[in-house]
Parts: C-alpha cells; structure tokens; sequence
C-alpha cells in the first residue's frame, strides 16, 4: 500500500500558502493562478494556522451575500482552523480515512514540526488506482508464465 511520502514523491512537495492576515482576493487569485481548490494558511514562522478551500470560500458567502468585497476580507475570517494533518509514514488508507471521516479533500504532510506538502483526494486516489493496476499486472503475470 503506498504511503504519504510515495505519494509526494511522486507529485511533488510544493506547498502554496498565504497568511492569516491576507485579503480574501489575494487568496482567490492564488487559488486560480494554481488550478487548487486549497491553500494552507501559515504563519511568519511556517506553522499552520488553518486551511482556505473552496468550500470555506462559498460557505462564507452563502451566508453574507450582501458583503462580496474579498479585498476586505481577511483570510481568519473564512479558513477552517484545527487542521487535520498527517505524516509521511501514514498510508494512504490511513488518509482516506481521515478524508471521509472529516469530510474533507486536502491533508496537510508534517515532517517534525515543519510542512513538506499537501495531497489531495485526487492524489490518495491515483495512488490507489496505479497500485491496483500493478497487482492485476503482477497476477496477469503470475498466471500467464506459471508453468
């Protein structure tokens, strides 16, 4: 079963963040400019104050629709805090459970006390799907050359 870190090294460990004092706009044009539907919210010092998704975003406004200016709006005000995360060493079993659990799409990857990436449902997904397509290689194998 893959793990965390597989799966990282495979898609890479770029995290984008913003800060919890950015304007809303800012984290919209991020959001866009990098295809994502999350950003992680760190501070100065790199630790996680929250996570910014799509859903927080719409969540925000269905309830204020009257208040549409995202440049006065500060990243605090919408995020999600308490941040699941998850370590390297952690399956990927282990991370659709959290995601379903939480419901939610996007885990945060902390190595120590510092964050080395980000993976998404799509990701554990992937991973799952190219793990399933080498065990029906292997068996196709197994059973074409056993005698």
């Amino acid at each position: 079963m893959a793990n965390v870190q597989s799966i990282l090294d495979q898609k890479g460990s770029t995290v984008i963040s913003i800060g919890p004092d950015d304007a809303l706009s800012h984290a919209l044009l991020k959001l866009t400019e990098h295809k994502i539907g999350a950003l992680l919210v760190l501070n100065e010092q790199g630790d996680i104050k929250g996570i910014l998704s799509e859903r927080d975003i719409i969540r925000h406004f269905s309830k204020r629709l009257e208040h549409l200016n995202t440049g006065s709006i500060k990243v605090r005000e919408v995020m999600t805090t308490g941040v699941t995360y998850v370590k390297p060493h952690q399956s990927s079993e282990d991370c659709l459970q959290l995601m379903t659990a939480g419901r939610f799409r996007h885990l945060p990857v902390v190595d120590g006390e510092k964050v080395i990436g980000m993976i998404s449902i799509g990701d554990v997904v992937k991973a799952a799907l190219e793990e399933r397509d080498f065990q029906i290689g292997e068996l196709e194998h197994y059973i074409t050359n056993a005698y």
